[in-house]
């Protein structure tokens, strides 16, 4: 790894966690978690294997979260440079576009795991009640948690680099990962053919359903995910490379 990467990694890291938006996104994060794991408890009637599926995979507002929290934190983080003229003094300095690309995708994913950190807390409550989750369990759900944050986050990047506007930025990348997690549900019937199974092969729910949240980790899923992932930050470096000379 280059040194440029460390020092851009750790000048996104300053800006995502000493920004008001950060204190609103943590906010909304513990709220929205917090209900989803009382939801969780009560329909799965305080099974704990079922717990942790609802809570880490398998619940309407693990998905919400999902969903919206890598717009959120993505959406600034090439729009609003670009709007204030600071990208231009960043891509002035010896450092590639993929390093920036790099370092921004890093920060973000840093910052998710800080978020994603407290609902440790709800395993604990689990165990104080007598409960002991099963670690497998934990550890791919976590997995797919992670790997699921990774590609939003690098498409929320992607949508950041086609923009100055960082609403804009965050509600196309909102609207990409409401049709990516909604879209291949619609497609249940035969007729739709080879489509229907592109969908479903590709659809995080059915991969937390059927692996991460019953403690399996599939490997076809693991490499569609990193693949998908580098393949997003790859198109988010060009795009950023063809806008840099317009």
């Amino acid at each position: 790894m280059r040194k440029a990467i460390p020092t851009l990694l750790w000048r996104e890291l300053e800006s995502l966690f000493f920004s008001p938006l950060a204190y609103i996104v943590l906010t909304l994060f513990l709220v929205l978690s917090g209900f989803s794991f009382v939801y969780a408890v009560k329909v799965s009637l305080g099974v704990v294997a079922d717990t942790v599926a609802v809570f880490l995979g398998d619940g309407p507002l693990f998905w919400v979260l999902l969903a919206v929290v890598p717009p959120l934190v993505t959406m600034r983080l090439v729009a609003e440079e670009r709007r204030s003229g600071t990208l231009e003094l960043l891509l002035t300095a010896p450092v590639r576009d993929g390093e920036v690309i790099l370092a921004k995708f890093l920060g973000a994913l840093v910052f998710q795991a800080f978020l994603w950190a407290p609902t440790l807390a709800y395993v604990r409550i689990l165990r104080n009640y007598g409960a002991l989750p099963d670690a497998g369990q934990l550890l791919t759900s976590y997995a797919g948690i992670a790997l699921c944050t990774a590609l939003l986050t690098a498409v929320g990047l992607l949508f950041s680099t086609r923009t100055s506007n960082q609403i804009v930025a965050a509600v196309g990348s909102l609207t990409f990962n409401v049709l990516f997690l909604v879209l291949p549900s619609l497609a249940v019937e035969e007729r739709f053919g080879l489509a229907r199974s592109v969908l479903q092969a590709v659809w995080p729910v059915e991969h937390f359903a059927g692996s991460f949240s019953r403690g399996l980790l599939d490997s076809g899923h693991v490499v569609f995910y990193v693949v998908a992932t580098g393949g997003v930050l790859v198109l988010a470096a060009r795009s950023l490379e063809a806008r840099k000379w317009r």
